[in-house]
């Protein structure tokens, strides 16, 4: 079985979100796991997502797409992990990256964190994701 790793900065929003889309559309033909850039960084190591502002909303509003994140937890990205993966898509920040993550190891997506996780910020954001991680998910299930 095939796993991708979706990175953002944190992991508490992007990459969360496209995890459990990805595990959603790939229908057991794959599997996905998230991770943050700066996570060790900025204190969230272990924190659960549901414990920032704004995230209970979203938090909500993916289960009415059959997605839930809401045991979710923040963990840092390691050398290791990446190793052990079949893709790797990052959306953090450029200047977040490790130096050790070159850019041959992974497909780089633009999506820009939103500002606030207010109901409309992140819903753009979520459809974006989601659209992404359809078409990506999808090329898996084809194999």
């Amino acid at each position: 079985m095939k796993k991708v790793i979706f990175i953002c900065r944190a992991n508490i929003f992007r990459s969360q979100v496209a995890k459990g889309f990805f595990n959603k559309f790939a229908e057991g033909s794959s599997f996905a796991e998230s991770y943050g850039t700066r996570v060790e960084e900025e204190g969230f190591k272990d924190t659960p997502i549901s414990k920032f502002p704004g995230m209970f909303e979203t938090i909500e509003m993916l289960k009415t797409e059959g997605v839930d994140i809401s045991n979710e937890y923040c963990k840092q990205i390691t050398p290791d992990k990446v190793s052990s993966s079949s893709k790797v898509i990052v959306m953090a920040e450029k200047d977040t990256i490790p130096g050790w993550l070159t850019p041959d190891k992974y497909e780089y997506w633009d999506v820009p964190n939103p500002p606030s996780y207010t109901s409309e910020t992140a819903y753009n954001t979520i459809q974006l994701i989601r659209k992404k991680v359809k078409e990506l998910a999808q090329s898996f299930v084809a194999q």
